[in-house]
């Protein structure tokens, strides 16, 4: 993957990075040290961890070939969406209490920040 394409995905990932922090930092600056801001944490960590699986996976495809890139892409994609799935199952079944509003809400708010970039770019 080219140089260009990697710098961007990298600006993408520090932007939910970003937008994982805000939005918990407002959950603690509501709730204070409760459950709500520990479930907007983990809702960040789990739109978060499987991007970063994304762009590691998709930027080892070194091929010219376009059937092997989107091969790639496709690998890619679907290891994030079961880390996701995982992730989702893990916080629902392993971490007791958790709240569903906030790990939701920053969960679409990190994933948000994708096509804000993109829409910002163009």
């Amino acid at each position: 993957m080219s140089k260009v394409v990697l710098t961007g995905s990298l600006r993408i990932l520090i932007l939910q990075a970003l937008v994982t922090m805000v939005v918990t930092v407002g959950f603690l600056g509501v709730y204070g040290f409760s459950v709500d801001s520990k479930s907007a944490l983990i809702g960040g960590i789990i739109a978060l961890i499987p991007s970063c699986f994304y762009v590691w996976r998709s930027s080892r495809a070194n091929s010219k070939d376009p059937r092997n890139l989107v091969k790639a892409h496709y690998r890619a994609e679907s290891g994030k969406l079961a880390i996701t799935a995982v992730m989702f199952g893990a916080a629902f079944t392993q971490l007791d209490p958790i709240a569903a509003l906030p790990l939701f809400a920053t969960y679409v708010a990190t994933l948000s920040s994708y096509w804000v970039a993109l829409l910002l770019k163009s």
